[in-house]
């Protein structure tokens, strides 16, 4: 099975004039937004360097050792940057107006590349390590939007002002989410500007945005990518999507690094039944709920996670329900609706996960 890092050694020799930007460079450019940047990239909107020089002094800084320090994605986007640095395919793409905030409130991120054949790829920033940054994933199911997707259509509209008409955008987990939300909102005069939105495994909306015109309006310009026993992407309401190959299995599929590719397209899958059954009983019950369930839902979730010490969503894999009901006795002044919905939907994610 060949992945973006086969992609990536392949065509290493070929420019973007020889062979066309295509869906898998826009999976890669997707990923470098999670790639700690800072003081490297410039963070103003016309200020840029080039990508192969950014991504020689990030590897001058961080040593692959380093990894078990960051977070997960530390072993996904290293490799990436490493090719970068040997390939004449990125030569001349430049870096722009790279940004990234964490506060209270929100976890944020991203980054604007301009390749030589005048395509500019603007790349949002999905679900880091922090914890803040999967409270406010959860936070989609009752609150629209999320600080995040303001700041999103904030940065759309500042950078896309700047290029000119041959323009993509997109994002990975979250950051596919925020790709869209940043094209639905964002000036109307710059839109007509956007080729394709890309969402690669990242969450939908509620379904009164779905099924709203500004939501139905994007639809043509859509790509949403997901892996066959997707957990990320089946999270909320969506209307299209492929499915791809992964080498591996359950949620670990949500490492787009493990995905199949074939050229410059992805490998055609088709989604699991598993994932399917995931979707259809996440939303049917998250549709149910009274928005101050959801809330309610939310606030719990995390106060289960602290004792848990779980500080990265991966490690629900291991989580059992028995651990979980020991922790909601310890958790007092919980409405009992909500103890139920949270042993469900936490029951349906550990389904969707094994």
């Amino acid at each position: 099975m060949k992945t973006i890092y086969d992609y990536l050694d392949y065509y290493k020799k070929e420019s973007f004039f020889d062979y066309a930007f295509n869906e898998v460079d826009s999976l890669i450019f997707s990923l470098l937004s999670y790639v700690k940047f800072d003081g490297i990239i410039p963070s103003g909107e016309k200020e840029n360097v080039l990508l192969k020089d950014a991504c020689k002094k990030y590897l001058a800084k961080y040593k692959k050792e380093d990894g078990k320090h960051e977070d997960w994605l530390f072993p996904i986007t290293y490799p990436i940057v490493e090719s970068l640095c040997e390939s004449k395919r990125y030569d001349y793409v430049k870096a722009y107006h790279f940004v990234k905030k964490i506060n209270h409130t929100c976890q944020f991120g991203a980054v604007t590349f301009r390749l030589p054949n005048g395509i500019t790829f603007i790349s949002y920033e999905g679900t880091d390590s922090s914890v803040v940054g999967w409270k406010e994933d959860l936070e989609m199911v009752y609150q629209f939007p999320i600080p995040s997707q303001t700041l999103a259509k904030e940065y759309f509209d500042e950078t896309i002002r700047l290029f000119d008409r041959t323009i993509y955008v997109g994002g990975h987990s979250k950051g596919g989410n925020l790709a869209m939300y940043a094209y639905m909102y964002g000036k109307e005069y710059y839109k007509s500007r956007v080729k394709q939105v890309y969402n690669f495994d990242g969450p939908g909306f509620l379904s009164n945005v779905i099924e709203s015109p500004t939501y139905q309006e994007m639809l043509p310009k859509l790509f949403m990518l997901v892996p066959e026993d997707s957990v990320v992407g089946m999270s909320l309401s969506y209307t299209i999507c492929k499915a791809v190959p992964s080498k591996n299995v359950g949620i670990l599929q949500h490492d787009a690094g493990s995905w199949e590719v074939f050229g410059g397209k992805f490998a055609k899958g088709t989604l699991s039944k598993k994932s399917k059954k995931l979707h259809e009983n996440l939303v049917s019950y998250v549709d149910a709920m009274s928005e101050e369930e959801k809330k309610s839902f939310v606030e719990t979730c995390f106060s289960v996670f602290e004792k848990s010490h779980i500080t990265n969503v991966m490690q629900l894999k291991d989580f059992h329900i028995s651990t979980l009901l020991t922790i909601m006795k310890e958790i007092k002044n919980i409405p009992s609706s909500t103890k139920r919905n949270f042993v469900a939907i936490v029951r349906l994610l550990i389904t969707g996960m094994n």
